[in-house]
């Protein structure tokens, strides 16, 4: 069916539709405008806002820095008013774990006197040169508020003497437990110790492990194992282990004369060998005929020499 159009429309029905638009389009506009001033008027608002809070914000950060700098400055002056009060002047001091060294060479190194302000005391600088002496290995310094004073002291352990002999070093120097060389041998020292020799050079004596590889390695390592306390060869008995390039390892004990070679490596089994072969002589009571023990004739075979009759 077809749509009915009808052939007139009414007079001013198109008039009408134009001044509708406009208006809209006036409507629209206008609507534009306050909504552009509305964004304006708080864009605005913002940014006075954000600068009030700024100020504000700057206000109570200058406050919080004088008040910082007032606290600090109260700090430093009753810091100097306390390091100048009699109440943390030290009174009591306590050296231990000493005995190699002195009491009085302990608080001379660290710079320890009595009277001394414990507030104003490095305890770390006074450590660091007490631990400079040959003897000490570490020590510890501890403040008990209001004046007192604690130094621990842990001395190096000598095992045993090893003989530097070269041009920049000559003499006898202590080796503890660790195979590090420690200190030099002084006059009144004790010297009940084995004696590693054969060393010709170290490169630097004090401070070098010699419990690492080669010949004065297994000279270290036979002393070690002599002093687990072995009734047979204790420490005591070792008089001399010497290094040499072209026989190894040579032991000398204190109170026999003929010489034992133990080769250049395998002390462990070596030692333990050697044990079981005095302890049988000792019972035979044959060590008077002995002129040399050789662990390093075979493999698991041991050379004992008697002396010519």
């Amino acid at each position: 069916m077809r749509k009915y159009t009808p052939k007139y429309t009414r007079p001013g029905t198109g008039r009408l539709r134009k001044s509708t638009e406009k208006l809209s389009l006036l409507t629209a506009r206008l609507k534009d405008l306050f909504s552009f001033r509305r964004k304006k008027i708080q864009t605005v608002a913002v940014a006075r806002q954000q600068k009030w809070q700024i100020g504000h914000f700057s206000k109570k950060g200058g406050l919080v820095i004088l008040a910082c700098i007032a606290v600090l400055a109260c700090g430093v002056y009753f810091r100097q008013v306390l390091q100048k009060s009699d109440i943390f002047r030290l009174s009591t001091l306590s050296v231990q774990g000493n005995q190699q060294v002195k009491k009085a060479k302990i608080l001379d190194l660290g710079g320890i006197e009595q009277g001394v302000n414990l507030l104003a005391f490095d305890t770390k600088r006074s450590e660091d040169a007490i631990s400079k002496h040959p003897w000490i290995e570490s020590v510890e310094i501890e403040r008990s508020w209001p004046s007192a004073l604690t130094i621990r002291v842990h001395e190096y352990r000598p095992l045993a003497m090893i003989n530097i002999d070269q041009e920049n070093d000559r003499g006898l120097y202590y080796v503890d437990r660790k195979g590090r060389v420690f200190a030099k041998v002084e006059k009144g020292h004790e010297l009940d110790f084995p004696v590693i020799t054969g060393v010709d050079s170290i490169e630097k004596v004090t401070g070098t492990v010699i419990a690492g590889t080669g010949l004065a390695a297994e000279a270290f390592r036979f002393i070690r194992l002599a002093s687990r306390g072995n009734p047979i060869i204790p420490l005591q008995t070792i008089s001399e282990v010497n290094v040499s390039p072209g026989k190894g390892i040579i032991v000398y004990l204190v109170d026999r004369p003929f010489p034992i070679y133990m080769g250049f490596d395998g002390m462990q089994t070596k030692y333990y060998q050697l044990v079981k072969l005095l302890d049988r002589l000792y019972r035979k009571k044959k060590l008077q005929e002995i002129r040399e023990i050789r662990m390093d004739y075979f493999k698991n075979r041991i050379l004992v020499a008697k002396v010519e009759s």
